[in-house]
């Protein structure tokens, strides 16, 4: 009996740590496409609209990257 109740806590600690894997795994891809839509987004504007908003078209990535990832 004693095995069957290590075997259950290895497998929940298996199953937690697949769980938070699978949980940054979509964490991630859920940035990645906020951060492709801001870049689209910002890429929509013209050079007017990006310098009211003190943001060089070379750096419409730069930006993106900063908003979602906060770097």
């Amino acid at each position: 009996m004693v095995f069957n109740t290590e075997s259950r806590t290895a497998s929940s600690g298996l199953a937690l740590e697949f769980s938070a894997a699978v949980h940054h795994l979509m964490q991630r891809l859920h940035d990645y496409k906020t951060y492709r839509k801001t870049v689209r987004e910002l890429s929509k504007l013209d050079d007017r609209t990006l310098a009211e908003l003190c943001i060089h078209r070379s750096g419409i990535t730069a930006e993106a990257r900063k908003a979602v990832y906060d770097v």
